[in-house]
């Protein structure tokens, strides 16, 4: 080939094989690189929607602690207020109590209302307690307002066979504020009250609180303290707001109602369903 185009040929035959490689090499390359645009911006994209669902998220998770705080903060704010108007009414009792000037029993009292105490103080910092522990709470509580009213106050306690009271958990101080309404409201002058717990579907039990009074005001008016100290009974509203947000802290059904008997006996009936923590 060289001797057919001498020495100049074979030089312009090369260049011009050297400007088709170079040109081939430049238009492989722009292939190449318009092929990759759009996988970076795929990538690209698929990057930005990624980190934005992160930040959403993380965002999201956020505000939902700050409004589990909030909740957990007025949950706590609200036993506060519960706690103080339970305490009055149990110290309006013991003075109604000694007010008899019988020191023996006034004795016992003071005994039952100490371990009350504790366990509503020891229960306040806790999320759940057992049924079990409520259960006797509120026994307690029902032994003390016999003794008030000169065991004019009967009372029973039905515990479904399938509930185990010491292995279910439940929020604390759920119960006493209606039993103490039916006692004050519905058995001013004595007469029964019935506390049913039954298994309720979804991780949930009911409480059914019945009351039968005997028709007459309890004679305690020359004792109480509401004269002298101010009480504003806001018991019912307190545990509707507790309620809801117990439900918005745990997705629960949490909730009551109270109606007057269908049974033919006067009285109220209360029905709590409260959630298993």
């Amino acid at each position: 080939m060289e001797g057919i185009l001498g020495p100049v040929g074979m030089a312009k035959v090369q260049a011009v094989l050297v400007q088709l490689t170079s040109h081939e090499h430049d238009l492989i390359q722009r292939t190449v690189l318009l092929a990759l645009i759009p996988v970076v911006v795929a990538f690209s994209f698929v990057v930005f929607v990624f980190y934005r669902a992160r930040r959403e998220a993380y965002f999201r998770h956020k505000e939902t602690e700050l409004k589990l705080s909030l909740a957990e903060g007025e949950l706590r704010a609200l036993r506060a207020q519960i706690n103080p108007h339970f305490i009055f009414n149990c110290l309006n009792s013991i003075h109604h109590y000694m007010f008899t000037n019988d020191g023996p029993k006034a004795g016992e009292y003071l005994i039952k209302f100490s371990r009350l105490i504790r366990h509503v103080l020891e229960s306040s910092a806790l999320r759940s307690v057992s049924l079990a522990e409520e259960i006797a709470a509120n026994r307690i509580y029902i032994e003390m307002e016999q003794l008030r009213m000169n065991y004019e106050l009967t009372y029973q306690i039905h515990i479904a066979p399938e509930l185990d009271g010491a292995g279910l958990e439940i929020p604390p101080m759920m119960i006493q504020p209606f039993v103490e309404n039916a006692i004050w409201h519905g058995l001013g002058g004595g007469g029964l009250i019935e506390l049913h717990f039954l298994a309720a579907p979804n991780r949930h039990i009911q409480c059914i609180i019945k009351d039968q009074g005997k028709g007459k005001e309890f004679a305690h008016v020359s004792t109480d303290l509401s004269g002298a100290v101010k009480k504003s009974s806001m018991g019912t509203l307190l545990m509707r707001e507790r309620f809801s947000l117990i439900n918005n802290l745990h997705q629960t059904q949490a909730s009551f109602t109270i109606a007057d008997r269908t049974d033919g006996i006067k009285g109220k009936v209360v029905t709590l369903t409260i959630p298993l923590m």
